[in-house]
């Protein structure tokens, strides 16, 4: 056994070291006894949420500084340590970092505790764990739609104190979906992450790393963007993936290049709900937003993709696709 897993066992055999009742402000103390940051800590559900602003978090060229990533690195320290040494029932954790100079601008990590106890007992390698880590750089969501709306404010010259109560009562509510966690003006946004909702934008993310990085999907196609959603609609639940993925070659078999984009999502798709063994869904509906095309595939499908290798093949012919 790995010694850090044996630590780990050996710790939480000892009771938890991050009682639920005092979470929050002991994560506090920590950040700060440690490693001199100032944090703020939010426990939503079984989800919880770090912020910490970093000085200097972008350089010239807007990507995240060296210093920046050893913060943040600590900060995912801390929280994996928090989460497997807790009473509190957490699943997910997120972390969120600005620059304090540019606010506007977010990186928002997400973890699913399962996966940082599989990386711990190394059931999982490196590469699976990276994969399995949401990831985003973007608009802080929450400073978006505040300027907007502050836009209209200033040109109707509504009073400071009347804009706080419209903002309060008409746009500020917890998201609705993952990538509208934020933090902004010293509130968090965030939700109670669901395990259905995790995987779809894993999928999604998988896509933007697989199409780039598999030599033969790289050279076929152009990934351009990937949103992954996780419905419930009428008893019935499903992923959803959006995406908009350019054809890269010019062929007249256009229907061989797009059957090969199909497959490869397809693949990822699987890959996903093998790896968590997860079974709660009823299909999968892919969106091709560059061809406004929809298609569902049923989840049996999903399941057979590795016992049949000629499935692709077969829904083609069906008319499927």
């Amino acid at each position: 056994m790995p010694l850090v897993a044996a630590c780990v066992l050996f710790l939480s055999s000892c009771g938890p070291t991050y009682p639920k009742e005092k979470l929050p402000e002991t994560i506090k103390k920590v950040c700060k006894d440690e490693y001199k940051m100032d944090v703020d800590v939010s426990v939503d559900g079984s989800t919880l949420g770090i912020y910490c602003p970093i000085k200097g978090l972008l350089d010239v060229s807007m990507g995240i500084s060296e210093e920046a990533w050893d913060q943040i690195s600590n900060l995912i320290l801390i929280a994996s340590r928090v989460v497997l040494s807790t009473d509190a029932k957490i699943n997910f954790y997120i972390v969120i970092t600005q620059d304090e100079r540019l606010p506007e601008m977010q990186i928002v990590i997400i973890k699913y505790v399962e996966d940082v106890k599989q990386g711990m007992f190394r059931y999982i390698g490196r590469d699976e764990s990276f994969k399995r880590t949401l990831f985003s750089m973007n608009l802080t969501p929450q400073a978006r739609k505040e300027r907007s709306v502050e836009k209209v404010f200033d040109r109707l010259g509504v009073e400071e104190q009347v804009r706080e109560s419209v903002l309060s009562e008409f746009f500020r509510s917890s998201p609705s979906k993952l990538s509208d966690i934020g933090y902004w003006r010293g509130h968090f946004y965030i939700k109670d992450v669901e395990v259905g909702e995790f995987l779809s934008a894993q999928i999604a993310n998988r896509m933007r790393i697989d199409f780039k990085n598999d030599k033969t999907l790289d050279e076929e196609f152009k990934f351009d963007s990937a949103e992954g959603l996780f419905l419930r609609e009428k008893n019935k639940k499903a992923f959803q993936i959006k995406y908009k993925i350019y054809n890269q070659i010019q062929t007249d078999d256009k229907k061989r290049l797009n059957n090969d984009k199909v497959k490869g999502i397809l693949q990822i798709v699987y890959d996903v709900v093998d790896g968590y063994k997860f079974k709660e869904f009823d299909f999968v509906e892919l969106e091709d937003q560059l061809e406004n095309s929809k298609v569902n595939v049923p989840s049996d499908e999903i399941w057979s993709f590795k016992k049949r290798k000629k499935l692709l093949d077969d829904m083609m012919d069906t008319g499927l696709f």
